[in-house]
């Protein structure tokens, strides 16, 4: 099949890796893909089997030539069904509507929903969201995860743990407010701990002032995170019910590290019940009251044997078998 991934940008964040991931899955399997975008090709990301192309979608030779068209981010959806010959896909990662920080773009986003497009959810969660605000119906493909230098490191037993959050401030779907709220209720109580913080984007005020970050790390190179799950003890997850799929959860675990979780059915998707210790979503109560539990050394000699089973049932082969199927439903050839 002749496939193209439209990028708005190439930017580093996960939604961008998951997409190239997908690109590299499918050409793994003897496609033509390539990664479409106006934005120079990503530094921080090596295809070599995907082809890339840095071009205005609407001057893109690729998609001329395309049988599949993925649009991979709710902006590059009117670009992808325009002048298409074939079936067009919509890769859904999260449903931004619900997203507070696009709240004033939510008719666009609904529009792009509304739009022709065949959608792909990269979790169960996700799809049945889809289906049931009427933008389905929405098919599962699952979550494309390279574990690639992500494994269990020397085992650690610090005086002083060290908590990772990931994520935003100001993105509200990754609950880092919430974390913040809690591990300060913890503080209080006597709790002893170290936060390590990671995002794309610079530290938010709130979070410069809150006297809790210890370390603030910007944009670190994908080749470097494996090395920073396994210099921490426990990594927090925040995210909030709209979450399409937390992919740092899935780091975390593929490199043995306890992880302390938002009890949503997203999270509860990717760690099953046994995979991590949760507390109530949004709850900074819940939160601290679960944080002995999650650090304890029963919890963190559990998460080094059965994360990285756990991380590995999220293939990208996996997911690619199951992008063929779908794209040969919806008509496209299969050579």
């Amino acid at each position: 099949m002749r496939i193209a991934y439209l990028l708005q940008t190439t930017e580093l964040s996960g939604g961008v890796q998951v997409a190239l991931v997908q690109a590299e899955a499918l050409a793994r399997r003897g496609h033509r893909v390539t990664v479409v975008s106006p934005d120079s090709p990503p530094s921080w990301f090596s295809l070599s089997r995907a082809r890339f192309e840095r071009s205005a979608f609407s001057d893109s030779a690729a998609l001329a030539e395309a049988e599949i068209r993925v649009a991979t981010f709710w902006t590059t959806v009117a670009a992808a069904l325009s002048r298409a010959s074939g079936p067009v896909f919509h890769l859904c990662q999260g449903y931004e509507g619900g997203f507070r920080f696009y709240a004033d773009r939510r008719a666009e986003i609904e529009a792009a929903y509304r739009s022709p497009t065949r959608k792909l959810a990269v979790s169960a969660t996700l799809a049945a969201r889809l289906d049931a605000l009427g933008f389905g119906p929405a098919e599962n493909v699952g979550q494309a995860f390279d574990p690639d230098g992500f494994r269990p490191g020397e085992p650690r037993d610090p005086e002083v743990p060290v908590i990772l959050v990931t994520g935003p401030y100001d993105a509200d779907v990754k609950g880092v407010d919430v974390a913040l709220a809690g591990l300060a209720l913890w503080r209080d109580r006597g709790g002893k701990f170290r936060l390590r913080r990671v995002a794309t984007t610079p530290a938010a005020p709130a979070e410069k002032s809150s006297g809790l970050v210890d370390e603030y790390h910007r944009a670190v190179p994908p080749a470097r995170m494996p090395w920073v799950y396994r210099s921490c003890d426990l990594f927090l997850g925040a995210f909030r019910a709209e979450e399409g799929f937390g992919l740092p959860t899935l780091e975390a675990l593929a490199s043995g590290l306890a992880c302390l979780l938002s009890e949503t059915p997203g999270n509860l998707e990717i760690a099953g019940e046994d995979g991590a210790v949760f507390f109530s979503d949004g709850n900074a109560e819940s939160l601290a009251g679960s944080l002995p539990r999650a650090l304890s050394p029963e919890t963190r000699r559990l998460a080094r044997s059965r994360g990285p089973a756990i991380a590995a049932r999220f293939s990208p082969a996996g997911v690619a078998e199951r992008l063929e199927r779908a794209f040969a439903r919806a008509g496209a050839p299969v050579r």
